[in-house]
C-alpha cells in the first residue's frame, strides 16, 4: 500500500474511532502476526516464561500465506512477532520476502541473541522494513538480570554486526531501532547518565537509525510489578483503546484477538481456520467489544479492566509517548 492511500486509510480509521463505530467496514491497517510463540530467553518483564509448553509453537507457513494473501492491498504493514522470538522461526526470511512481494511492510522486534552474519544477510535481502532490538539495560549486570539466558557482550556484538552488514550492503532498509527499557523508579543520577552515555557511544562507528527508551507495561494485568498498579488504575481516567479500530493480533494457530496486550488469549474474537480476516474484523464479537468501549462497560471485562495501556495520556487516540514515532512512521517521508 502506498503512503497516500495509507494516510487516507488512517483518516478513515481515526473518524471511525472517534465515532466508536461498531462496524467500520474496512480492513485493519496493521497486523500482529505471531510467527512463533517460542522464545529462547526467560525475561523478567515478559510473560512468555509462564506459558504452557503446548502453546509454544511456530506458525505454519501456509497459514501465514493465507493471512498475507487475504490482506494484500489492504494493510500497510505487519509486525511479524508477538509473544515469541521471531528469529526462531526457520522460515522467517521467506515470510518477510513473501509479504514484501505483496507490497506489505514488515517489522521485527527481536532480542538479537540469535543474530549471526547469515541471518542478518537473509533478513536484510528479504526486504525487511524495520527491525527493533530489545535491550533492557545499559550495563551487563542490569541487562543480564532482566534478560535471563542472554549474554550482554555477545548480544551487543550481534547488533553491531547487523548494523555493519547493512552498511556494507548499502541497504537503505530496514530502519534500525535500539529500544532500551527504562524504569520509572530510576533516578537520573550522574552514574546513570554516564552509563547511558557510554552505552550509546559504543554505536558511534555503526549507529542505528533510532535509539528509543520505553517504560514497562503490565501485559493486561499479568505483571503486577509493571505499570501503574491496580490502585492507580482504579482512579485514573480511561481512554478507549484504538486497537479494535485499526489492528488485529493473530496467534501462531490462527486464533485472532483484538489486541497484542492480550498475552494469554483471554478475549478471542475469531479463528482464521473458520473465517476470513475481513469477516472477523467486522464480525459480531469485535462489534460487541467496540460497543463496550463506547458504553464504558469494557472496564468489567478482562484483560481490559486490568490493562495499564488504556490509562495512558493520549492525543487523538495516540499515546503521547508514541506521538513522535507515529509521525515518523506514518506521515514523514
Amino acid at each position: 500500500m502506498n503512503r497516500t492511500r495509507h494516510l487516507l486509510n488512517l483518516a478513515k480509521i481515526f473518524f471511525s474511532y472517534l465515532e466508536r463505530k461498531e462496524v467500520p467496514g474496512y480492513m485493519p491497517s496493521r497486523l500482529w502476526i505471531e510467527t512463533t510463540s517460542r522464545c529462547n530467553l526467560a525475561c523478567a518483564l515478559c510473560v512468555n516464561k509462564d506459558m504452557p509448553a503446548s502453546q509454544k509453537k511456530d506458525m505454519d507457513f501456509n497459514l501465514y500465506k493465507k493471512i498475507i494473501d487475504e490482506t494484500a492491498g489492504a494493510i500497510y504493514d505487519a509486525n511479524l512477532f508477538h509473544r515469541g522470538e521471531p528469529l526462531l522461526h526457520p522460515q522467517i526470511g521467506d515470510m518477510i520476502s513473501y509479504a514484501a512481494a505483496k507490497k506489505i511492510g514488515t517489522r521485527l522486534h527481536t532480542n538479537a541473541t540469535l543474530l549471526d552474519g547469515k541471518l542478518s544477510h537473509d533478513i536484510i535481502l528479504a526486504g525487511l522494513d524495520m527491525i527493533s532490538f530489545s535491550f533492557d539495560g545499559y550495563t551487563r549486570k542490569e541487562y543480564e538480570r532482566n534478560r535471563a539466558g542472554a549474554d550482554y557482550e555477545r548480544t551487543l556484538e550481534n547488533i553491531k554486526g547487523f548494523l555493519k552488514i547493512k552498511k556494507e550492503l548499502g541497504a537503505k532498509k530496514p530502519l534500525t531501532v535500539i529500544q532500551v527499557m527504562e524504569f520509572s523508579s530510576w533516578e537520573k543520577t550522574k552514574e546513570r547518565l554516564q552509563q547511558r552515555y557510554f552505552f550509546l557511544k559504543g554505536f558511534e562507528s555503526h549507529p542505528p537509525d533510532r535509539i528509543i527508551t520505553r517504560t514497562p507495561h503490565n501485559w493486561g494485568g499479568l505483571l503486577d510489578d509493571c505499570g501503574p498498579g491496580p490502585d492507580s488504575l482504579s482512579g485514573s481516567k480511561k481512554h478507549a483503546c484504538t486497537f479494535p479500530w485499526y489492528s488485529l493480533t493473530i496467534f501462531f494457530n490462527g486464533k485472532v484477538y483484538p489486541c497484542p496486550q492480550d498475552f494469554m488469549g483471554r478475549m478471542p474474537i475469531g479463528d482464521l481456520k473458520k473465517n476470513s480476516i475481513r469477516e472477523i474484523f467486522n464480525g459480531l464479537q469485535i462489534r460487541e467489544l467496540r460497543k463496550m468501549f463506547k458504553s464504558g462497560e469494557i472496564m468489567k471485562s478482562l484483560p481490559c479492566s486490568s490493562c495499564d495501556r488504556i490509562a495512558r495520556d493520549t492525543f487523538m487516540g495516540i499515546p503521547k509517548e508514541y506521538i513522535k514515532t507515529f509521525i515518523k512512521d506514518n506521515i514523514s517521508e
